[in-house]
């Protein structure tokens, strides 16, 4: 009863609760990288080994990176990735893998395969040493664009696209600009082909997270997961 009522007068021995894991990482613009992520750093595996090595360039040898798990958008959506959406039964998934992005100007959409950080080379110091900083990336295999038949004749209603899982690219984390939905379709498309298809669905279902209350699901567990680990040293720290 004692600490109750200090607490009530004096609110500031209590602080609130900080809105996001101590091991959350503030990208600026209100971009955050959420846990679950790798327990150690590695040397890039597949899928997008080509892709990586491709962004860096001449940079690329002896690098290791981790695998992040999610990102909170600014219009505050979670995009998770697909590492590890396709860990749990389809069943128990709630889809948020699936990115509008921007690219070159050009608006189109991406399936997040895993968020990382990697290491560039951004110039030399007073003392001659080489200053490496972080370039925060997504790891996508893209969508087509919509065919524009049927997008036509659908009066700009149904955008269905293919997912060109060998397209896989590497784009800064702040080209991503919502988490949409991508339903599966068979449609016969006006050139007379019957394929399996996605169309677009932009915030499927009820946006609570304009109620202030986003939708994390299992995510939730892994945040108490990771804050844990943290608190028992296990994480040997870096990005």
């Amino acid at each position: 009863c004692q600490v109750n009522a200090l607490k009530a007068m004096m609110p500031d021995l209590c602080p609130d609760k900080p809105p996001f894991p101590t091991t959350a990482v503030d990208l600026g613009d209100r971009y955050i990288l959420l846990r679950k992520r790798d327990p150690w750093s590695m040397v890039p595996r597949e899928p997008g080994v080509q892709a990586i090595f491709q962004y860096l360039g001449p940079q690329r040898h002896g690098i290791k990176i981790r695998w992040w798990a999610r990102l909170r958008l600014p219009n505050e959506q979670i995009a998770c990735t697909a590492w590890r959406e396709t860990m749990r039964p389809p069943e128990k998934v709630r889809p948020a893998r699936h990115v509008k992005i921007v690219i070159e100007g050009e608006t189109r959409v991406a399936e997040v395969l895993y968020f990382t950080r990697l290491p560039v080379e951004a110039g030399i110091d007073d003392d001659d040493n080489q200053i490496w900083v972080w370039k925060d990336v997504a790891v996508v295999s893209m969508f087509s664009l919509p065919d524009k038949d049927l997008l036509d004749l659908s009066c700009h209603t149904v955008s269905s696209c293919q997912l060109e899982e060998d397209d896989i690219r590497v784009i800064d984390l702040k080209s991503i600009l919502s988490v949409v939905g991508m339903i599966p379709h068979k449609p016969t498309l006006p050139s007379g082909v019957t394929e399996d298809r996605y169309f677009m669905v932009e915030k499927p279902g009820l946006d609570i997270a304009m109620f202030g209350v986003p939708y994390e699901g299992h995510a939730a567990q892994d945040d108490q997961l990771d804050e844990q680990e943290a608190e028992a040293g296990e994480d040997d720290g870096g990005a």
